[in-house]
C-alpha cells in the first residue's frame, strides 16, 4: 500500500483544507472495481430548504428519497435517517484500507487545528461510498453541515473529472466540493472551490458549511466519513434521554385524556 502523503499544511484560520493526492492513484486503481462491485445504494428520507443555496445549483426540498450512497457504517450516535437500514459488509471490505488512510489523515489534521492529543477517541460515526449522476436529486448534495454530534469528516474523491486520469470508467462534468467560511471576525463569507481529483481528500472541522458540487454528466464517486474524536458526548446522550421520556410522557398523557373522553362519552346523562 503508498504511503498516505503528510503535506497538512492548512492556511489559519480555515478550517477544512484540501489534501491533494492524499490518497495515491494506484490505491484507487487497486480497491475500485471492488468498491463498484459492491456499491447498492439505499434508500433514505432527506430533507434540506437552506434558503443560502445558490440558485444556479437548483435546490433539494423537505422531504426527498436520496438513493446515491451506500452505507457500510452507522453508529447508533447520530444518523436518525440511516438508523434503519442494513450496513453493507462487502463494501465495508472493499474500502477498509482507504478507510484506514482516512482515519489517520484526519487525526493528523485535527490536532494540527485542535491540539496534540486532542482526538480521545476516532470513532467513524458514518462511511459511506456517494455516486452522483446527472438526475433529479442525484447530481450533488448541496450546501448543508454534517450534523450537531459531528466532530469532523473527511471526503475522498473516488473518481475525477474528464481528462484528470480518472480510475473509473466513466468521467464526469462539473463537481468538485465548495466550503464557506467566514475567516477569523469577517463579517463577510467566503466560499472555497475544491476541485477534488482523484485521490484528493477534503478536510472538514465540525459544523462547516459545504456542498457536492452538482455534475452535468457522468459518473462521480466519493467516499464520505463523519467522525467522533471523543468518548459520545454526555451532554447530547442526556439530551437524547429526556426528550425520550418527554415524549413518554405526553403519549402517556393523551392515552389518558383520551381514556378519559370516552368514559365521559359513555357515562349516562344525569
Amino acid at each position: 500500500m503508498a504511503a498516505l502523503k503528510n503535506d497538512m499544511s492548512v492556511a489559519k484560520p480555515q478550517r477544512h483544507c484540501l489534501l491533494a493526492g492524499g490518497v495515491s492513484r494506484a490505491d484507487l486503481e487497486l480497491h475500485f472495481p471492488s468498491i463498484k462491485q459492491a456499491f447498492i445504494p439505499h434508500v433514505v428520507r432527506y430533507g434540506n430548504t437552506n434558503p443560502n443555496i445558490r440558485k444556479a445549483d437548483g435546490e433539494h426540498g423537505e422531504s426527498i428519497e436520496w438513493k446515491v450512497s451506500c452505507y457500510m457504517e452507522v453508529s447508533t450516535g447520530g444518523g436518525a435517517r440511516q438508523k434503519g437500514i442494513e450496513p453493507s459488509l462487502e463494501l465495508l471490505g472493499a474500502c477498509r484500507p482507504l478507510l484506514e488512510q482516512c482515519d489517520r489523515a484526519f487525526v493528523r489534521y485535527y490536532e494540527s487545528l485542535h491540539g496534540p492529543r486532542s482526538v480521545k477517541k476516532l470513532v467513524r460515526m458514518q462511511s459511506f461510498v456517494t455516486r452522483y449522476r446527472p438526475n433529479p436529486q442525484e447530481a450533488g448534495l448541496l450546501r448543508h453541515i454534517d450534523g450537531a454530534n459531528v466532530d469532523g469528516s473527511i471526503i475522498l474523491a473516488l473518481s475525477g473529472a474528464d481528462g484528470s486520469g480518472a480510475p473509473t470508467d466513466i468521467s464526469f462534468e462539473g463537481g468538485g466540493v465548495s466550503v464557506w467560511e467566514r475567516p477569523g471576525a469577517s463579517p463577510e463569507e467566503v466560499c472555497f472551490d475544491y476541485p477534488m481529483l482523484p485521490g484528493d481528500v477534503c478536510l472538514l472541522d465540525n459544523s462547516v458549511w459545504h456542498q457536492g458540487n452538482p455534475i452535468s454528466a457522468g459518473e462521480r464517486w466519493a467516499l464520505v466519513i463523519f467522525y467522533q474524536t471523543k468518548e459520545a458526548n454526555r451532554k447530547h446522550r442526556m439530551a437524547s434521554i429526556i426528550i425520550a421520556m418527554a415524549a413518554q410522557v405526553r403519549a402517556e398523557e393523551a392515552a389518558a385524556a383520551a381514556g378519559a373522553a370516552e368514559a365521559a362519552a359513555a357515562a349516562p346523562a344525569r
